[in-house]
């Protein structure tokens, strides 16, 4: 698989980073203006309602064709809506399906899960925020 497959995401106020594979075949639209965006700089936030997973804001404005499945760990989405990159990292309690453009490595899962916890920590649980940021590039 050639690096230009495989986003890399990194967090390095909390040391962590993973990878994530392209699904270029499956979801080429949502692929395509995900590059475009490269390198992105962005915030991690942490749904509050929908279960563990996170989520950077981004300027993609997503009108072409999806790719819309169940979430589960692993998986990065597109939400349109709120224009923002999603990715699922444990318990999913939302059944509503998403538009998913890349799956997390599963020997980089522990890491995405750390980094979920943390984002949870550091932007919900605690009564005062810290700002977790978040660096997507492809891989060297």
């Amino acid at each position: 698989m050639s690096s230009s497959a495989i986003l890399q995401f990194d967090a390095p106020s909390v040391g962590l980073s993973f990878r994530a594979r392209l699904l270029a075949e499956e979801n080429p639209d949502v692929v395509a203006q995900v590059l475009a965006q490269l390198p992105l700089k962005s915030v991690l936030g942490h749904v509050v309602v929908s279960g563990e997973a996170i989520w950077m804001p981004t300027r993609i404005v997503h009108l072409g064709r999806n790719n819309m499945v169940q979430r589960h760990p692993g998986a990065v989405y597109l939400y349109a809506p709120g224009q923002s990159i999603c990715l699922t990292y444990g318990k999913i309690t939302e059944s509503a399906n998403v538009n998913k453009f890349a799956e997390v490595f599963g020997e980089d899962l522990p890491k995405l899960h750390e980094l979920g916890t943390q984002v949870y920590e550091q932007t919900v649980a605690q009564p005062r925020r810290n700002i977790v940021e978040i660096n997507v590039r492809r891989a060297a």
